[in-house]
Protein backbone atom coordinates (compact mmCIF):
# COMPACT_ATOMS: atom_id res chain seq x y z
CA UNK A 1 0.00 0.00 0.00
CA UNK A 2 2.75 2.33 0.19
CA UNK A 3 4.61 1.36 -2.30
CA UNK A 4 1.29 2.04 -4.50
CA UNK A 5 0.94 5.73 -2.46
CA UNK A 6 4.22 6.32 -3.37
CA UNK A 7 3.81 5.72 -7.32
CA UNK A 8 0.65 7.18 -7.58
CA UNK A 9 2.46 10.14 -5.73
CA UNK A 10 5.07 10.55 -7.82
CA UNK A 11 2.80 10.07 -11.20
CA UNK A 12 0.90 12.81 -10.70
CA UNK A 13 3.38 14.82 -9.70
CA UNK A 14 5.08 14.36 -13.15
CA UNK A 15 1.85 15.17 -14.52
CA UNK A 16 1.30 18.30 -12.88
CA UNK A 17 4.33 19.71 -10.49
CA UNK A 18 1.01 21.48 -8.20
CA UNK A 19 -0.02 18.36 -6.92
CA UNK A 20 3.19 18.26 -4.38
CA UNK A 21 2.59 21.47 -3.48
CA UNK A 22 2.28 21.86 0.27
CA UNK A 23 -1.07 23.10 0.07
CA UNK A 24 -2.52 20.86 -2.10
CA UNK A 25 -1.04 17.89 0.36
CA UNK A 26 -2.96 19.41 3.09
CA UNK A 27 -6.05 19.71 0.79
CA UNK A 28 -5.75 15.76 0.27
CA UNK A 29 -5.63 15.06 4.12
CA UNK A 30 -8.73 17.17 4.98
CA UNK A 31 -10.20 15.78 1.51
CA UNK A 32 -10.06 12.25 3.36
CA UNK A 33 -10.69 12.92 7.03
CA UNK A 34 -14.30 12.06 6.57
CA UNK A 35 -13.88 9.09 5.13
CA UNK A 36 -10.71 8.13 6.66
CA UNK A 37 -12.24 8.03 10.25
CA UNK A 38 -15.00 5.89 8.83
CA UNK A 39 -12.45 3.42 7.70
CA UNK A 40 -10.51 3.03 10.78
CA UNK A 41 -14.24 1.34 11.95
CA UNK A 42 -15.00 -0.24 9.22
CA UNK A 43 -11.47 -2.36 9.35
CA UNK A 44 -13.25 -3.65 12.71
CA UNK A 45 -16.73 -4.45 10.88
CA UNK A 46 -14.82 -6.01 7.95
CA UNK A 47 -12.75 -8.20 9.92
CA UNK A 48 -15.34 -9.60 12.34
CA UNK A 49 -16.75 -10.74 9.13
CA UNK A 50 -19.58 -8.44 8.82
CA UNK A 51 -20.44 -5.35 6.84
CA UNK A 52 -22.32 -1.78 7.00
CA UNK A 53 -23.64 -0.44 4.37
CA UNK A 54 -25.69 2.10 5.83
CA UNK A 55 -22.69 4.17 7.24
CA UNK A 56 -23.00 7.31 4.76
CA UNK A 57 -26.83 7.30 6.09
CA UNK A 58 -25.22 7.57 9.37
CA UNK A 59 -22.96 10.57 8.52
CA UNK A 60 -25.76 12.58 7.28
CA UNK A 61 -28.32 11.73 9.88
CA UNK A 62 -25.20 12.63 12.74
CA UNK A 63 -24.65 16.34 11.27
CA UNK A 64 -28.77 16.60 11.18
CA UNK A 65 -29.05 15.90 14.53
CA UNK A 66 -26.38 18.24 15.12
CA UNK A 67 -27.21 21.19 13.07
CA UNK A 68 -31.18 20.68 14.66
CA UNK A 69 -30.06 20.56 18.10
CA UNK A 70 -28.07 24.11 17.69
CA UNK A 71 -30.48 25.48 15.35
CA UNK A 72 -34.53 24.58 17.19
CA UNK A 73 -33.34 23.53 20.52
CA UNK A 74 -30.29 26.20 21.26
CA UNK A 75 -28.07 23.09 22.74
CA UNK A 76 -24.73 24.85 23.80
CA UNK A 77 -22.08 23.31 20.90
CA UNK A 78 -20.54 21.19 23.31
CA UNK A 79 -23.02 19.20 24.80
CA UNK A 80 -24.30 18.81 21.54
CA UNK A 81 -21.22 17.11 20.33
CA UNK A 82 -21.56 14.59 23.03
CA UNK A 83 -25.89 14.14 22.26
CA UNK A 84 -24.40 13.76 18.61
CA UNK A 85 -21.73 10.92 18.94
CA UNK A 86 -24.34 9.13 21.12
CA UNK A 87 -26.50 9.47 18.69
CA UNK A 88 -24.48 7.61 16.30
CA UNK A 89 -23.98 5.20 18.60
CA UNK A 90 -27.44 4.32 19.05
CA UNK A 91 -27.48 4.13 15.53
CA UNK A 92 -25.12 1.18 15.27
CA UNK A 93 -26.63 -0.47 18.46
CA UNK A 94 -29.90 -0.56 16.33
CA UNK A 95 -28.00 -2.17 13.34
CA UNK A 96 -26.06 -4.51 15.63
CA UNK A 97 -29.51 -5.36 17.96
CA UNK A 98 -31.56 -6.07 14.67
CA UNK A 99 -29.61 -8.24 12.96
CA UNK A 100 -28.83 -10.24 16.14
CA UNK A 101 -32.87 -10.42 17.22
CA UNK A 102 -34.09 -11.42 14.04
CA UNK A 103 -30.97 -13.28 12.75
CA UNK A 104 -30.57 -11.72 10.09
CA UNK A 105 -27.15 -10.96 8.32
CA UNK A 106 -26.31 -7.17 8.78
CA UNK A 107 -25.40 -6.53 5.24
CA UNK A 108 -29.02 -6.98 4.85
CA UNK A 109 -29.93 -5.05 8.26
CA UNK A 110 -28.02 -1.86 7.35
CA UNK A 111 -29.07 -2.04 3.29
CA UNK A 112 -32.48 -1.54 4.61
CA UNK A 113 -31.34 1.18 7.22
CA UNK A 114 -29.59 3.17 4.79
CA UNK A 115 -32.75 4.33 2.96
CA UNK A 116 -34.14 4.42 6.84
CA UNK A 117 -31.92 6.73 8.44
CA UNK A 118 -31.55 8.77 4.69
CA UNK A 119 -34.82 9.28 4.60
CA UNK A 120 -34.80 10.47 8.71
CA UNK A 121 -32.49 13.05 7.74
CA UNK A 122 -34.61 14.59 5.06
CA UNK A 123 -37.51 14.30 7.38
CA UNK A 124 -36.42 15.96 10.32
CA UNK A 125 -34.76 18.72 8.43
CA UNK A 126 -37.65 18.95 5.43
CA UNK A 127 -35.38 18.18 2.75
CA UNK A 128 -32.98 21.09 3.75
CA UNK A 129 -29.50 22.12 4.91
CA UNK A 130 -29.46 23.20 9.05
CA UNK A 131 -27.73 26.02 8.84
CA UNK A 132 -28.96 29.23 11.52
CA UNK A 133 -26.97 28.67 14.10
CA UNK A 134 -23.67 30.54 15.44
CA UNK A 135 -20.33 29.49 14.07
CA UNK A 136 -17.86 31.28 16.46
CA UNK A 137 -17.06 28.78 18.37
CA UNK A 138 -13.62 26.92 18.17
CA UNK A 139 -15.49 24.04 16.88
CA UNK A 140 -15.57 25.00 13.35
CA UNK A 141 -12.09 25.99 13.14
CA UNK A 142 -11.22 22.12 13.82
CA UNK A 143 -12.48 21.90 10.14
CA UNK A 144 -11.57 25.21 8.30
CA UNK A 145 -8.14 25.80 10.37
CA UNK A 146 -4.66 24.53 10.24
CA UNK A 147 -1.60 23.69 12.39
CA UNK A 148 0.89 26.30 11.99
CA UNK A 149 -1.23 27.31 8.62
CA UNK A 150 0.30 23.73 7.29
CA UNK A 151 -1.64 20.50 8.78
CA UNK A 152 -5.34 20.46 8.84
CA UNK A 153 -7.25 20.21 12.47
CA UNK A 154 -9.60 17.38 10.89
CA UNK A 155 -6.82 15.29 9.46
CA UNK A 156 -5.18 15.77 12.95
CA UNK A 157 -8.41 14.15 14.39
CA UNK A 158 -8.08 11.36 12.17
CA UNK A 159 -4.71 10.29 12.95
CA UNK A 160 -5.24 10.22 16.41
CA UNK A 161 -8.10 8.26 16.13
CA UNK A 162 -6.74 6.24 13.55
CA UNK A 163 -3.77 5.08 16.09
CA UNK A 164 -6.10 4.93 18.83
CA UNK A 165 -7.80 2.15 16.53
CA UNK A 166 -4.92 0.47 15.80
CA UNK A 167 -3.85 0.12 19.37
CA UNK A 168 -7.34 -1.47 20.49
CA UNK A 169 -7.50 -3.81 17.33
CA UNK A 170 -3.96 -5.04 17.38
CA UNK A 171 -3.02 -4.79 21.08
CA UNK A 172 -6.15 -5.69 22.87
CA UNK A 173 -7.53 -8.75 23.86
CA UNK A 174 -10.98 -7.39 22.16
CA UNK A 175 -9.32 -6.64 19.02
CA UNK A 176 -7.68 -10.30 18.74
CA UNK A 177 -11.30 -11.63 19.67
CA UNK A 178 -12.81 -9.34 16.48
CA UNK A 179 -10.13 -11.52 14.19
CA UNK A 180 -10.58 -14.83 15.91
CA UNK A 181 -14.60 -14.28 15.32
CA UNK A 182 -13.59 -12.95 11.71
CA UNK A 183 -11.52 -16.19 10.77
CA UNK A 184 -13.80 -18.15 12.26
CA UNK A 185 -16.72 -17.45 13.91
CA UNK A 186 -17.96 -21.33 14.94
CA UNK A 187 -14.56 -21.66 16.84
CA UNK A 188 -14.75 -18.38 18.36
CA UNK A 189 -17.78 -19.24 19.85
CA UNK A 190 -16.67 -22.92 21.22
CA UNK A 191 -13.68 -20.95 22.94
CA UNK A 192 -16.31 -18.85 24.62
CA UNK A 193 -16.41 -15.28 23.05
CA UNK A 194 -19.54 -13.58 23.08
CA UNK A 195 -19.86 -13.34 19.10
CA UNK A 196 -23.09 -11.49 19.47
CA UNK A 197 -21.78 -9.24 21.48
CA UNK A 198 -18.69 -8.46 19.49
CA UNK A 199 -21.29 -8.01 16.29
CA UNK A 200 -22.78 -5.67 18.31
CA UNK A 201 -19.99 -3.75 19.36
CA UNK A 202 -18.28 -2.92 16.26
CA UNK A 203 -21.13 -1.64 14.53
CA UNK A 204 -21.83 0.75 17.84
CA UNK A 205 -18.34 1.32 17.38
CA UNK A 206 -18.98 1.98 13.37
CA UNK A 207 -21.58 4.38 14.42
CA UNK A 208 -19.92 6.47 16.70
CA UNK A 209 -17.49 7.26 13.79
CA UNK A 210 -19.96 7.93 11.30
CA UNK A 211 -21.18 10.69 14.04
CA UNK A 212 -17.62 11.73 14.33
CA UNK A 213 -17.31 12.39 10.23
CA UNK A 214 -20.74 13.82 10.69
CA UNK A 215 -19.41 16.86 13.15
CA UNK A 216 -16.40 17.13 10.52
CA UNK A 217 -18.24 17.78 7.86
CA UNK A 218 -20.61 20.26 9.69
CA UNK A 219 -17.14 21.39 11.49
CA UNK A 220 -15.62 22.25 7.72
CA UNK A 221 -18.63 23.59 5.69
CA UNK A 222 -20.80 25.58 8.80
CA UNK A 223 -23.66 23.34 7.37
CA UNK A 224 -25.95 20.33 8.52
CA UNK A 225 -26.40 18.85 4.80
CA UNK A 226 -29.28 15.82 4.77
CA UNK A 227 -27.27 14.76 1.13
CA UNK A 228 -23.80 14.64 2.85
CA UNK A 229 -22.11 11.01 3.02
CA UNK A 230 -24.17 9.32 0.08
CA UNK A 231 -22.18 7.23 -1.18
CA UNK A 232 -19.33 6.95 1.19
CA UNK A 233 -19.68 3.53 2.48
CA UNK A 234 -18.79 1.79 -1.53
CA UNK A 235 -16.09 4.12 -0.93
CA UNK A 236 -14.97 3.21 2.54
CA UNK A 237 -15.29 -0.50 2.09
CA UNK A 238 -13.19 -0.34 -1.16
CA UNK A 239 -10.39 1.69 0.90
CA UNK A 240 -10.56 -1.06 3.46
CA UNK A 241 -10.52 -3.89 0.85
CA UNK A 242 -7.90 -2.09 -0.86
CA UNK A 243 -5.88 -1.63 2.05
CA UNK A 244 -6.26 -5.82 2.54
CA UNK A 245 -9.37 -7.02 4.75
CA UNK A 246 -11.23 -9.73 3.50
CA UNK A 247 -15.02 -9.49 3.20
CA UNK A 248 -14.94 -13.01 4.48
CA UNK A 249 -13.31 -11.92 7.31
CA UNK A 250 -10.38 -12.23 9.64
CA UNK A 251 -7.36 -9.96 8.13
CA UNK A 252 -7.13 -6.16 8.02
CA UNK A 253 -4.97 -3.48 9.82
CA UNK A 254 -5.86 0.25 10.52
CA UNK A 255 -3.11 1.44 9.42
CA UNK A 256 -3.49 -0.25 5.43
CA UNK A 257 -7.15 0.94 5.59
CA UNK A 258 -6.30 4.32 5.75
CA UNK A 259 -3.60 4.15 3.37
CA UNK A 260 -6.32 2.49 1.61
CA UNK A 261 -8.62 5.85 1.63
CA UNK A 262 -5.70 8.04 0.57
CA UNK A 263 -4.51 6.47 -2.06
CA UNK A 264 -8.49 6.81 -3.48
CA UNK A 265 -7.90 10.35 -2.15
CA UNK A 266 -4.73 10.99 -4.27
CA UNK A 267 -6.35 9.17 -6.85
CA UNK A 268 -9.23 11.61 -7.40
CA UNK A 269 -7.00 14.95 -6.74
CA UNK A 270 -4.75 14.33 -9.10
CA UNK A 271 -7.63 13.57 -12.02
CA UNK A 272 -9.02 16.91 -11.00
CA UNK A 273 -5.19 18.92 -11.46
CA UNK A 274 -4.82 16.83 -15.00
CA UNK A 275 -8.46 17.85 -15.84
CA UNK A 276 -10.71 15.07 -15.77
CA UNK A 277 -13.78 15.38 -15.83
CA UNK A 278 -15.94 15.36 -12.37
CA UNK A 279 -18.34 13.54 -13.78
CA UNK A 280 -16.25 11.16 -15.28
CA UNK A 281 -14.73 10.20 -11.06
CA UNK A 282 -17.97 9.00 -10.41
CA UNK A 283 -16.87 6.02 -13.15
CA UNK A 284 -14.00 5.81 -11.54
CA UNK A 285 -14.88 5.70 -8.32
CA UNK A 286 -17.25 3.07 -9.48
CA UNK A 287 -14.47 0.93 -11.21
CA UNK A 288 -12.20 0.79 -8.24
CA UNK A 289 -14.98 -0.64 -5.82
CA UNK A 290 -15.07 -3.47 -8.94
CA UNK A 291 -11.02 -3.81 -8.42
CA UNK A 292 -10.91 -3.99 -5.11
CA UNK A 293 -13.41 -6.82 -4.82
CA UNK A 294 -11.52 -8.38 -7.77
CA UNK A 295 -8.47 -8.07 -5.86
CA UNK A 296 -10.19 -9.36 -2.27
CA UNK A 297 -11.37 -13.02 -4.55
CA UNK A 298 -8.33 -13.00 -6.27
CA UNK A 299 -5.93 -13.45 -2.94
CA UNK A 300 -9.11 -15.29 -1.09
CA UNK A 301 -8.53 -18.16 -4.02
CA UNK A 302 -4.80 -17.87 -4.18
CA UNK A 303 -5.10 -18.97 0.25
CA UNK A 304 -7.45 -21.59 -0.74
CA UNK A 305 -5.25 -23.05 -3.60
CA UNK A 306 -2.26 -22.65 -1.57
CA UNK A 307 -4.03 -24.42 1.93
CA UNK A 308 -5.23 -27.27 -0.85
CA UNK A 309 -1.87 -27.54 -2.30
CA UNK A 310 0.23 -27.73 1.68
CA UNK A 311 -2.73 -30.03 2.52
CA UNK A 312 -2.10 -32.08 -0.28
Amino acid sequence: MLAAVLVTGAVFTVLDPRFFAIGNVGNIASQISFEGVLAVTMTFVLISGEIDLSIGSMVGLTGVVFGILLQTYHVPIWPAVILTLLSGCVMGAVNGGLSVLLRVPTIIITLGMLSAYRGFAYFISNGYPVENYSKTSVFFAIGQDRLFHIIPYDAMVLVVFAVIGAVVLRQTVIGHRIYAMGSNRRAAELAGIRVNRIRVGVLVFNGFAAAIAGLLVVSQTATADPNVGIGYELDVIAAVIIGGAKLTGGSGTVLASVLGMLLLGMIRNGLVLVGVSIYLLIVVSGLIVIVAVAIDRFYTRRRLVGGGVDSA
